[in-house]
C-alpha cells in the first residue's frame, strides 16, 4: 500500500481537542492519566511507509536566484513562469493549483521525473506539510525530492519533527487551529474503539500496513530529531506502556542543544 491510500474521510475536532489539552511540549508526548504516549518514528515509518532513515532536512536556498534556479531544475519550468507564481504568492510558496497544472503539462510533455517530483510535492503540501493556508506549499519541500533515486533526507523525521511542532502551537491557549491530520491517524490506530474507524478500506486488509519494527529497534533512538532550525525532542524510553513493558520513572527532560544536530 502506498502513502496515497492512508487517506481520511473524515476529521473529528472534539477527538483532536481532547489530546491536544493533553499534549505537553517539554516531552512532546501526550499525558493521558493513565501513561504517556507519543508519535514515534516507528509510527511514522508503520503508519505512513515514509523513510525515516537519512540526514535531517536543511533548505539549501538563500535568495530569489537560488530558489528560482532549484525550482526550475526540479520541476522543469522557465524563469518567467516562476517569477510570475512568486508574484502571486508573494514569497517562496507554490500554489497547490499551479502545481495541479504544472503536473498535468509534465504528464502531456512525457517528462515523467519532473512529474513525479510536481505529484510527490503536491501530495505532501496536502498532507504531511499541510499549513494553515491550506493552498500554498513552500518551495523549500522541493529539496527532499530532488534526487528520486537516491533519496539522502530523512522525510519521516522531518514530518514528525513538524507534527510536534503544530501540536505545540496547537497547545497554545489562544491557537485555534491544528495543521495537518497525520495525529488523527496516530489516535485511530492505537484507539480504534473510542472513535468509529473512517480509514479507507485498503488500509485495513492490506498487510503491509503497520509493520511494527522490533521494541528494541523502535526504541533504540532517542534525543532529538530536527527540520530547518527547530529542533523537537523525542524520547521514546518515556513511553513504554505504549509498547506493553512495565514504565520506569523517567529521567529528567534536558534542554534541547542549540546546533550541531545533523543526523
Amino acid at each position: 500500500m502506498d502513502f496515497a491510500g492512508c487517506s481520511l474521510t473524515m476529521l473529528d475536532a472534539s477527538l483532536l481537542s481532547a489530546f491536544v489539552e493533553r499534549w505537553h511540549p517539554e516531552t512532546s508526548s501526550f499525558h493521558h492519566l493513565f501513561e504517556e504516549m507519543k508519535v514515534t518514528l516507528d509510527d511514522v515509518d508503520a503508519l505512513f511507509h515514509i523513510p525515516i532513515d537519512g540526514t535531517f532536512f536543511t533548505p539549501v536556498y538563500r535568495d530569489q536566484a537560488t530558489v528560482v534556479r532549484m525550482v526550475m531544475d526540479a520541476l522543469e519550468v522557465n524563469e518567467v513562469d516562476m517569477l510570475r507564481e512568486f508574484g502571486e504568492t508573494r514569497g517562496f510558496h507554490l500554489r497547490m493549483s499551479w502545481l495541479k497544472t504544472t503536473y498535468q503539462e509534465l504528464v502531456d510533455a512525457e517528462r515523467y521525473q519532473a512529474a513525479a517530483r510536481a505529484y510527490m510535492l503536491h501530495l505532501m503540501a496536502c498532507t504531511l506539510f499541510v499549513d494553515k493556508s491550506g493552498v500554498y506549499i513552500d518551495v523549500r519541500y522541493i529539496s527532499l525530492f530532488s534526487a528520486l533515486d537516491t533519496p539522502c533526507w530523512a522525510r519521516g523525521v522531518a514530518a514528525l519533527t513538524m507534527l510536534y511542532m503544530a501540536l505545540d502551537v496547537a497547545s497554545s491557549p489562544d491557537t485555534k487551529q491544528l495543521a495537518g491530520y497525520q495525529i488523527l491517524c496516530w489516535i485511530y490506530e492505537h484507539f480504534p474503539h473510542i472513535c468509529e474507524r473512517k480509514i479507507q478500506r485498503v488500509v485495513a486488509t492490506d498487510p503491509s500496513h503497520c509493520t511494527r519494527r522490533p521494541f528494541e529497534v523502535s526504541t533504540s533512538y532517542s534525543g532529538y530529531a530536527r527540520w530547518e532550525s527547530h529542533v523537537a525532542r523525542h524520547l521514546p524510553e518515556r513511553c513504554l506502556r505504549q509498547y506493553d513493558y512495565i514504565q520506569g520513572i523517567p529521567c529528567s527532560v534536558l534542554e534541547a542543544p542549540a546546533g550541531g544536530i545533523d543526523r
